[in-house]
This record gives C-alpha cells, sequence and structure tokens, in this order.
C-alpha cells in the first residue's frame, strides 16, 4: 500500500463506510483536501483491503529487500569465529554475500586471508 498520512486513511474508511465506491471516494476527498491529496488507485486499494475485513489503517509489512539489514548477528558470528567465509556467513544469516562484504568493510574488516 502507499504511504498516505494518516487523516487520508481515515477519510477513505469513512468513505468506504458510507457505501461509496473508490472512484467517489478519491473525488470526494480530493475536493476536500486538494487536488491530488489521494490516487484513485490508492483508494482501490484500500477499498479492498476493507472488503477484506482488514479495517487497520497501518501499512502492512512491506515485502522485498530490507532497507538496513541488522549487523549484531554478523559481528556476533565473526567474533566468534573469526575464520568464517563471506559464503559462509552469508549462508547462516539468509542475505547476499555483497552484503556481508559491504557490512565487514564499514566495520574495517579486511580480507588478511588473501593471496
Amino acid at each position: 500500500m502507499s504511504e498516505i498520512p494518516i487523516h487520508i486513511r481515515h477519510c477513505l474508511l469513512y468513505e468506504f463506510q458510507l457505501g461509496n465506491n473508490a472512484t467517489t471516494a478519491a473525488r470526494n476527498i480530493c475536493a476536500a483536501l486538494g487536488e491530488g491529496a489521494v490516487a484513485d488507485r490508492t483508494c482501490r486499494d484500500w477499498f479492498k483491503r476493507f472488503r477484506e475485513g482488514d479495517m487497520s489503517l497501518e501499512d502492512r509489512p512491506k515485502s522485498g529487500r530490507p532497507l538496513e539489514s541488522d549487523i549484531e548477528p554478523l559481528k556476533v558470528l565473526i567474533e566468534d569465529k573469526p575464520r568464517l567465509t563471506t559464503r559462509e556467513l552469508s549462508a547462516m544469516l539468509g542475505c547476499n554475500q555483497s552484503t556481508i562484504d559491504r557490512h565487514l568493510h564499514e566495520m574495517g574488516k579486511v580480507n588478511k586471508l588473501e593471496t
């Protein structure tokens, strides 16, 4: 779902509970709050969610790549077993090897076994 202000989400729920369709809701909200306040597609997404019985106005968890991965488990692993390879670390933590490389670089770790 799109990230829209909570007050617009309240308006969407209100319009839904009035029995209006998503297009009418978008038109009404834009008339009250200004052109472009909410897109018709956004209204359809939220109305679909309401029809499914989810009246929560909070965003659902997003899928896909997280913005930041937690490096604490990586720190613990390399302190316990400093000879683990980036391939082993990536398998253990369930992330890409390049992510491990980047985090190790950020922590100032260098490959001393490289020949």
